[in-house]
């Protein structure tokens, strides 16, 4: 009955849809060497947007979450503009001539919101301006996302980071966030079996943050190489649902801060494995996990990995991440 009830949703969300396009050029002094390229649908039709929510294109499997029928009624019932931002390439980056740069500062950021204002322009929802944004990157999509939450902290609903990773000097492990950007909820996901990013880099960046009290959630995939997110849609849609609930949304007033006194922590055991990433780090799966309460001591064999804002959300992790692996090949 459910999935029916997604389909009908997803099919009058089409129907009421509409879709624009639109490029933005280079500005002197910016490292993008031609004209960005964004699509952008408004599920809900006429209604007022409350927020954007911005794919990054990096590969089939992530892109395909521009298209998905759960994502298309998702944001039909709250209200979200989908945004899909194509590869920009750079004069020169981290990474050789056909690569992104990810820094946002170096323009790619100033590119997103000119798109909006074109998009605001173009569609008459002159709200999309002003919009505030959730965010969505695999690997090197997924570091420039985590240092976009720096770029524009007030502007970010969360961010789900992806298997996130880059060339030196524009990995996770080198975003500085300010104090701002500690407010906003971040979701990491990374593949037990992914040999390029692997896991250590992208729990390191977690933990950095969560330690001081980011109300951040971390994800693994077991036994996943680099590649697949479209397999998590059904945790990622639980916990954003939450968090938007959480944030309120919406262009003329400012989004809400997260309390992470209350709620559920996530804590897993890993289980390192002998295959080793991009900077020689050995990968771990994890072999368990548990949830509790705010408040109640971790497990000690066990390390920290998240908070969630209900058992509801937290009891989705956990099925997730108690998985023994996860599909390489996106649903159908």
């Amino acid at each position: 009955m459910r999935v029916i009830w997604i389909v009908l949703l997803a099919l009058i969300a089409s129907a009421r849809a509409q879709s624009f396009e639109t490029t933005v050029d280079p500005i002197s002094g910016e490292t993008f060497a031609g004209p960005c390229h964004y699509q952008l649908t408004l599920p809900a039709g006429s209604n007022v947007i409350r927020a954007v929510w911005v794919t990054f294109d990096r590969g089939r499997d992530i892109t395909r979450f521009y298209s998905d029928s759960d994502v298309i009624a998702f944001a039909q019932h709250h209200d979200v503009a989908l945004m899909l931002a194509h590869q920009c390439n750079a004069k020169s980056a981290p990474g050789g001539p056909e690569e992104m740069d990810m820094d946002p500062s170096h323009g790619v950021g100033r590119a997103l919101f000119t798109a909006l204002e074109q998009f605001a322009e173009q569609s008459r929802h002159t709200e999309l301006s002003t919009a505030k944004l959730i965010l969505l990157g695999f690997s090197g999509t997924g570091a420039l996302f985590a240092h976009f939450v720096g770029y524009a902290p007030d502007r970010i609903v969360a961010s789900i980071l992806a298997n996130p990773g880059h060339f030196d000097p524009v990995g996770v492990d080198n975003v500085q966030l300010p104090a701002s950007g500690l407010g906003v909820p971040e979701l990491i996901i990374v593949g037990g079996a992914d040999n390029i990013v692997g896991s250590q880099r992208p729990y390191n960046y977690f933990r950095k943050y969560r330690d001081r009290s980011a109300p951040w959630a971390f994800v693994v995939q077991n036994k996943t190489p680099h590649c697949c997110v479209i397999n998590a849609e059904p945790l990622i849609l639980a916990w954003l649902d939450e968090i938007i609930k959480l944030r309120q949304p919406s262009w003329k007033k400012q989004l809400l801060k997260i309390d992470d006194r209350k709620g559920w922590i996530g804590n897993i055991r890993k289980c390192v494995s002998d295959v080793h990433d991009t900077w020689d780090n050995p990968l771990w799966n994890a072999c368990d996990a548990s949830i509790q309460l705010k408040g109640q001591a971790t497990p000690t064999d066990e390390i920290p990995a998240g908070w969630f804002p209900s058992q509801h959300v937290a009891s989705a992790w956990l099925e997730f991440i108690k998985q023994t692996s996860h599909p390489t090949t996106s649903r159908p």
